[in-house]
């Protein structure tokens, strides 16, 4: 049998483990989010993004095969940062507020698009178009199983599992449309009162 050509072999991606391949990736995600911040994901080739960060095409090449690479990259970065600190705020010790923990949880999801607001909005749009919502889908699941237990929520009884599925997902629906619509959103803080008062509203009916 005849060997197959080596050019058709898929290119071996070098995965970053010595602190100056890392510092390597830093400067290409780097340069990703301030290309798009100033010019938008249509500008965000490969070619550019290696001036930009200062590397060779080569080099880029390494480590991502494409653009749509990086912003996976991009993309599963904020999710894992998001995710620490929604459960980190569901773990949070106890408060005379029962309204403290709900607004600290969606305070730390909607800040996520804080800062550089339209860069990580772009980002997180493109994900979900090519299938980006299951990332959140293992987030979702512990917060159904946190929201459900004991204690969830200080004064209140637990969710039942149905309830807490219903929640979870009605605020996710939330979260993709604040994300994802282009147009003018409301304040942040005056969409985490409003989720607020619906996680309240919903717990308090139960």
């Amino acid at each position: 049998m005849s060997k197959k050509p080596i050019g058709n072999k898929p290119l071996a991606r070098r995965v970053p483990r010595q602190a100056r391949a890392l510092e390597k990736v830093e400067l290409i995600l780097e340069a990703a989010i301030r290309l798009l911040e100033s010019d938008g994901i249509e500008a965000l080739t490969t070619n550019a993004l290696a001036e930009k960060a200062g590397v060779s095409i080569g080099t880029l090449y390494q480590y991502f095969p494409d653009k749509n690479a990086v912003l996976a990259a991009i993309a599963d970065r904020e999710m894992t940062a998001m995710s620490g600190k929604i459960i980190e705020g569901v773990k949070a010790p106890p408060s005379a507020d029962p309204g403290a923990r709900i607004r600290a949880i969606l305070h730390a999801v909607l800040s996520t698009y804080g800062g550089r607001h339209r860069a990580h909005r772009m980002v997180m749009a493109h994900a979900m178009s090519r299938g980006g919502p299951n990332r959140l889908g293992p987030l979702f699941q512990q917060l159904i199983e946190l929201s459900a237990g004991p204690g969830a929520i200080p004064g209140q009884a637990p969710l039942s599992r149905a309830d807490a599925f219903v929640l979870t997902h009605a605020i996710a629906g939330v979260i993709r449309t604040f994300v994802a619509q282009n147009g003018p959103l409301p304040p942040r803080d005056e969409v985490e009162q409003s989720l607020t008062r619906l996680v309240l509203g919903f717990m308090q009916a139960g």
